[in-house]
């Protein structure tokens, strides 16, 4: 098959056309990734292209990963000389080669949050800064933001006015930047804006880059901030070869750091920009595409557009309203075995929520149907504190500078080294200019007792037989010695807490993982991985490289986290103000743009059904509050979905059998919620709920005077 077969009218041009600036607005489910998968195979086999000076920035590891397979797949292509990942993944490879002209030797750590939080925790308890005053998170955000921003310390006070707050972030940023250069790290954030400086500030090696990556594109572009925005634009000055594929009507990262002007101003950032717009989609029934046509175009920061699907269905969407956040998950639940009934694969099934918080009513009723559920983007499996310390250990052992790492082990497993030796071991070395690895290897000449310094001594001895281990042995070796030697699995095995036998297996399968990754490296490379390989690839994991797509179990997210995912059964729930849109959001438009596009995300990963759901009342904390249904609902075209009242309240049926009350279409209703009613005892409300139909529909009525009733309906009369 020829790489241009099967390509529409939209995707032949976008890869064809190779020269010059190109703005790529490719709607979801558009055939995207197919589209720059071919555009790439056409630079290298027709174009006669060299891979070498290719640069193909994704979105994830995971799409980097089909990038990369489907090339080899359809091309017999040796990909290995292709530049194709993520930008911190790109940006790391660059900054470990050019480590001469960095303050970092190649060797560099990255820090993750967790890593970050352990680091501001200890510049806040050496400066006794107060942590209401200064919430460690929100200066954690400006900080990275700053960094998206390319802002460093040095150059805070151009950007931020001097006074007692920013005056204090500007110290703890200062610190916290100290901190890592003298544990020889970087954050995620430092991978962008080092990346950006150094190619800024060498002449040279900008020129080599450029010349190297004679064409450049990115994917996604809608969710780049402007260290990136700098690094590429640095990059593909001169040739200008440059095409970047993303939709704005997805851009929902900001929070993130994310600008959506860089996809929004390309025509302007670029010269004689070529624009050409994927709108047929491949995914989605058309019924569903006009749902979420008829909510995206009340955005104004967007290019226009119109998704359009040859595809029909039968099945409208539905609008489902509840009475509380259990009888919703109930609801799903109910739904989702019916599908299974029918010969749905779990796999296929899809909850997605505003907060992660709302996850719990549905692990709860699942849990109690029997169905089989994981949820993405909980805690990320190697963020798990007992694979976090192996590996802190793996990290000491190939950056002698990471003192933090070595704090994490010192003790971990006990071995005896209490907090006074620990903190004159880390005097010791200050005073030393040492290492808190090389002052370990100097313990004689460390103030501490007898006891402390056979037990360091010991440990010592345990390192150096790792370092040696790490340079001889393969990556798997390594990892599979390290962790008989410190017997934590044994440990855990021996003990009666459920928790730490699930420890046990964690650990089990974390160095299964390593033997996985060192095959899958070879495959790759053609030669074994180091150490360093290893931590690099693990440290730019993200919750969607570890989505399981094999086991057959709903999926449980945040709608931040499903874009780029598809399924056929979709759950969309918590469509209520304060919700979806939430509450933070509410008073910027721009703000409610993005929660209006993170919607529309969500509706546009639907293959076959989707389901909108909203309580009207959800417990939060200890109180139970009536809700209001989410503004976006009236945008929706109601011609394009079916509005049901599932109630769950229970009636007595002749007999004495207690039954449900049957579904009701709301255009069988002659009373709706929101509707303004009054009533000749208790005065004006608004409806709430609705229970049956007609004059006989029991109502549930927030009246003006705070009052909450239920009435039936031939007692009211609207107004």
């Amino acid at each position: 098959m020829h790489i241009l077969d099967d390509l529409n009218d939209a995707q032949l041009q976008v890869v064809t056309t190779t020269e010059g600036p190109l703005l790529v607005l490719a709607g979801a489910g558009s055939g995207k990734t197919r589209s720059v998968i071919a555009r790439t195979a056409y630079l290298i086999e027709e174009k006669h292209i060299t891979p070498w000076n290719l640069l193909v920035v994704t979105f994830t590891n995971k799409a980097a990963r089909e990038l990369k397979d489907r090339l080899s797949a359809s091309l017999n292509l040796n990909v290995r000389s292709l530049w194709i990942g993520t930008f911190h993944s790109i940006c790391t490879r660059i900054l470990r080669k050019e480590s001469e002209a960095l303050p970092y030797t190649s060797n560099f750590s990255i820090y993750d949050d967790g890593d970050q939080k352990a680091v501001i925790n200890r510049i806040y308890k050496d400066r006794s800064i107060d942590t209401k005053k200064f919430p460690p998170n929100k200066i954690r955000n400006i900080i990275s933001r700053s960094k998206n921003s390319l802002i460093r310390p040095e150059d805070f006070f151009q950007f931020n006015d001097s006074n007692f707050y920013s005056d204090m972030v500007e110290d703890i940023y200062q610190r916290y930047q100290s901190h890592l250069l003298k544990n020889n790290a970087m954050d995620f954030d430092d991978l962008l804006m080092n990346t950006a400086f150094l190619l800024h500030d060498n002449p040279s090696r900008l020129q080599h880059y450029q010349q190297q990556f004679r064409y450049v594109m990115i994917d996604e572009y809608q969710d780049t901030n402007y260290a990136q925005f700098r690094i590429i634009n640095l990059i593909a000055r001169e040739h200008q070869n440059l095409c970047v594929v993303g939709d704005d009507d997805q851009a929902i990262y900001s929070w993130r750091g994310a600008d959506i002007k860089n996809i929004l101003n390309f025509e302007q950032d670029y010269k004689n920009v070529k624009t050409i717009k994927l709108e047929q989609n491949y995914r989605s029934p058309k019924v569903i595409l006009n749902l979420a046509n008829s909510l995206i175009k009340n955005n104004s920061q967007r290019h226009s557009k119109e998704l359009w699907s040859a595809l029909k269905s039968d099945e409208k969407p539905l609008l489902v309203r509840t009475d509380n956040e259990n009888g919703e998950a109930k609801f799903v639940a109910k739904e989702i075995k019916a599908l299974q009934r029918k010969g749905a694969d779990l796999n296929q099934c899809v909850v997605l929520y505003r907060t992660n918080a709302q996850s719990r009513v549905f692990e709860n009723a699942f849990t109690r149907q029997n169905l089989r559920y994981q949820i993405i983007g909980g805690v990320n499996f190697y963020q798990r504190k007992e694979i976090k310390d192996i590996l802190a250990y793996l990290r000491v052992l190939i950056n002698p500078q990471d003192n933090e790492s070595f704090l994490r082990i010192i003790n971990e497993p006990g071995r005896g080294i209490g907090k006074v030796s620990q903190e004159r071991l880390i005097k010791f070395a200050g005073d030393a200019n040492l290492s808190l690895r090389e002052a370990l290897f100097a313990v004689d000449q460390v103030s501490v007792g007898t006891s402390a310094f056979a037990k360091m001594q010991n440990f010592g001895r345990q390192m150096q037989k790792w370092i040696e281990l790490s340079n001889e042995a393969s990556v798997f070796e390594c990892v599979s010695q390290l962790v008989e030697d410190l017997g934590v699995i044994r440990k855990f095995e021996a003990s009666d807490d459920p928790q730490d036998i699930a420890r046990a297996e964690n650990l089990k399968e974390f160095i299964a993982a390593v033997d996985e990754f060192s095959e899958s490296f070879v495959e790759d490379h053609e030669e074994e991985p180091t150490l360093q390989d290893y931590l690099q690839t693990v440290s730019l994991q993200t919750d969607l490289d570890n989505y399981d797509t094999e086991s057959s179990s709903i999926k449980l997210m945040t709608m931040h986290n499903v874009k780029g995912l598809e399924f056929d059964h979709v759950f969309i729930v918590g469509l209520e103000d304060g919700l979806l849109p939430h509450n933070r959001s509410l008073e910027l438009d721009s703000a409610l743009e993005e929660e209006r596009r993170l919607l529309y995300v969500g509706i546009t990963r639907t293959r076959k059904t989707l389901q909108l759901c909203y309580a009207a009342s959800r417990r939060i904390y200890n109180n139970v509050t009536m809700t209001m249904p989410s503004r976006f609902i009236r945008e929706l075209d109601e011609e394009c979905y079916e509005r049901i009242n599932n109630s769950f309240y229970e009636f007595q049926a002749p007999g004495g059998k207690k039954t449900k009350p049957p579904v009701t279409m709301e255009s069988e209703k002659h009373f709706h919620i929101g509707q303004r009613i009054r009533h000749v005892t208790f005065g004006d409300g608004m409806i709430l709920n609705v229970d049956g139909k007609g004059n006989k529909a029991k109502l549930t009525i927030s009246f003006d005077s705070g009052e909450l009733k239920r009435i039936i309906g031939s007692y009211v009369s609207l107004i």
